[in-house]
C-alpha cells in the first residue's frame, strides 16, 4: 500500500510538472527580444483560408500599420488618377 502510494505521488508531482510547463513557455514567448510585452493578431493571407499569427511590439505593430495603409492610399489614388480626369475623356 505504502509503494502504491508512493509510486501515484511520483507520477502527480510528474504530470503536475509537465502541466506547469507549458505556461511558463507560453508567458517567456510573448515578450520581445528587450523585455517588451508582443502583440498577437491573425493576418489574413492571399491562397489560403487559414489566418497566420504574427506576433509585434506595439510599436512595431504601429510602423507595420503606417506601411500597409500607406501603400492602400497610393493604389488608390494611382487608380483614381488614371480612371478619371482627362485620361480617360481623350481616350487615352
Amino acid at each position: 500500500m505504502k509503494r502504491f502510494l508512493c509510486i501515484s505521488a511520483i507520477g502527480l508531482a510528474a504530470l503536475a510538472s509537465a502541466c506547469a510547463s507549458p505556461t511558463t513557455q507560453t508567458a517567456a514567448a510573448n515578450v520581445g527580444p528587450n523585455g517588451e510585452p508582443l502583440i498577437c493578431r491573425s493576418i489574413k493571407e492571399t491562397g489560403t483560408r487559414f489566418a497566420k499569427k504574427e506576433c509585434k511590439t506595439a510599436e512595431a505593430w504601429v510602423q507595420f500599420d503606417a506601411y500597409t495603409n500607406g501603400n492602400a492610399k497610393e493604389s488608390t489614388d494611382k487608380f483614381q488618377r488614371l480612371q478619371s480626369g482627362a485620361a480617360t475623356n481623350a481616350g487615352g
